[in-house]
């Protein structure tokens, strides 16, 4: 029970954190950095089945709220990729083309984006990578500093 009220309390601080910096950060081109799609691999690995999909689904949301995309955009991929990591377990292959596979995928459903799609996948690139490690981390210490997983 503590565990999962813990895991629960930092998936929340990850969405509302992580959809607030999105908005505050600089973007780069039209590119920003990918705080939210970055925790979707990270919370789909050693979680139970309902959080990766409960959080994609809430980070999807905001991502499309955020960036004024029509409903499920983002939700749609953000549940993709919780579903590759979650039965493939191959996290940092997924994890570091997410976010230039976002960028395509936007580039598929939308007209009219902000500079061109192979600018945005370019620079997704090591921006979605960096993205992604400093996102791994941080909910990784924030989980040893929370204790979760620990006997006793």
């Amino acid at each position: 029970m503590k565990n999962s009220s813990l895991r629960f309390v930092i998936a929340l601080l990850a969405l509302v954190l992580g959809t607030a910096l999105e908005e505050l950060l600089p973007k780069f081109l039209a590119v920003g950095f990918p705080l939210l799609l970055a925790a979707v691999p990270v919370f789909a690995v050693r979680r139970p089945l309902m959080l990766p999909i409960v959080f994609s689904l809430a980070a999807g949301g905001a991502e499309d709220a955020i960036s004024g995309l029509p409903f499920m955009t983002s939700a749609s991929f953000f549940l993709l990729i919780a579903a590759l990591v979650r039965w493939t377990h191959l996290v940092y292959p997924i994890a570091f083309v997410a976010y230039p596979a976002y960028q395509l995928w936007l580039g598929l459903w939308l007209i009219g984006l902000k500079g061109s799609v192979c600018i945005r996948v370019l620079l997704a690139m090591p921006i979605g990578i960096v993205t992604f490690l400093a996102m791994a981390w941080a909910v990784v210490a924030l989980e040893r500093k929370a204790g979760v997983d620990e006997a006793g």
